[in-house]
């Protein structure tokens, strides 16, 4: 694919990783840009908890590391125009958080609990309200010294009838949003179903008349995946979500693949199990460790996928809560 700008921003290979609750870690982050990721933006963060609460609670989530990502994304979620504009004046404010280069504004959330607050996807059905909160975004960082663009993430409906929302995409783009994203399900559907590369093209059109690039996601798992949405949807980029849990090596064989390079075979168990423990080690650096290793219980399983005996160790991993378990329990494997 060729280079887009976001903003000033240039994203020299715009396939990157999606935002991820639990998975989008800063360890995993550095390990999928090392892998060929353009960018790779942090899990959603309340914009209110950090307007009310500060940085606290909220920077294991947002961590950042400029100098090892190089593009750096912070992702907020938020229903109230005036939060977000609070998050992101504390974040500037806040020691290399400060230096993030794309704010990152989550519209598509399905989760019950997100979207009761009037967050995430809900937002789709205030296209008033959304258009406000990049407003504030934009007024937020107009005042600094560089320019930070600011970029939405969402869905193609909040309602199972909806096939598309093209006007809501439309207002997204009148307010100064500097990219777009969409994922190809509706808010019903969750991560069920198929996503529609259909309902991302009428979003896409919806804005091809703005300078400003359009990124699609849902349902990328292999080449054929890739070249099929982004020839189905014209979208300039596209970001990779569950089909890269456990398997950062995802970037490098589908950049290869469109490029019409040769493709690396999936590593073997050793590889993988070697990649398992460097992003374990990585979140040992801010956590500790039994907080570490029983949070990573839901993500070791996705390195040991298809593996001979993977189930059985699936259930020993789950049970570990010292790295040196996880270490042993590989090791017999």
């Amino acid at each position: 694919m060729k280079s887009v700008k976001i903003g000033d921003i240039k994203i020299e290979n715009p396939i990157c990783l999606s935002p991820m609750a639990g998975f989008s870690s800063l360890p995993f982050r550095i390990i999928c840009n090392g892998m060929g990721a353009g960018y790779c933006p942090t899990e959603l963060v309340s914009a209110r908890s950090i307007r009310y609460n500060g940085i606290g609670k909220s920077l294991r989530y947002m961590r950042i590391s400029p100098e090892e990502e190089k593009i750096t994304a912070i992702q907020l979620f938020g229903s109230e125009p005036e939060d977000f504009e609070a998050a992101i004046d504390t974040i500037m404010a806040t020691p290399v958080l400060n230096e993030v280069t794309i704010i990152d504004i989550n519209m598509g959330c399905p989760v019950p609990k997100v979207v009761k607050t009037g967050s995430g996807s809900a937002l789709m059905e205030d296209p008033k309200k959304a258009s406000d909160i990049v407003k504030a975004c934009k007024k937020a960082v107009s005042g600094l010294s560089r320019n930070v663009p600011v970029t939405v993430k969402t869905r193609t409906g909040f309602d199972a009838a909806d096939k598309g929302k093209p006007d809501f995409a439309k207002a997204l783009a009148d307010a100064g949003c500097d990219m777009i994203c969409v994922h190809g399900r509706t808010r019903p559907q969750m991560y069920h179903g198929e996503s529609s590369n259909e309902a991302i093209a009428l979003m896409r059109e919806a804005v091809r008349e703005y300078d400003i690039p359009f990124f699609a996601n849902g349902d990328i798992c292999d080449i054929d995946s890739a070249r099929k949405i982004i020839e189905q949807t014209g979208c300039d980029g596209i970001m990779i979500g569950r089909a890269a849990r456990g398997n950062p090596w995802i970037f490098e064989q589908i950049t290869a693949g469109l490029a019409g390079s040769e493709v690396q075979k999936y590593p073997d168990a050793d590889e993988r199990k070697h990649m398992l423990l460097r992003e374990l080690e990585g979140r040992l650096k801010y956590l500790p460790e039994d907080v570490a290793v029983r949070e990573f219980r839901s993500v070791m399983p996705f390195y040991l996928k298809g593996l001979d005996g993977a189930a059985a160790l699936k259930v020993k991993l789950c049970s570990a809560t010292k790295t040196e378990e996880v270490k042993e329990i590989l090791d017999l494997a």
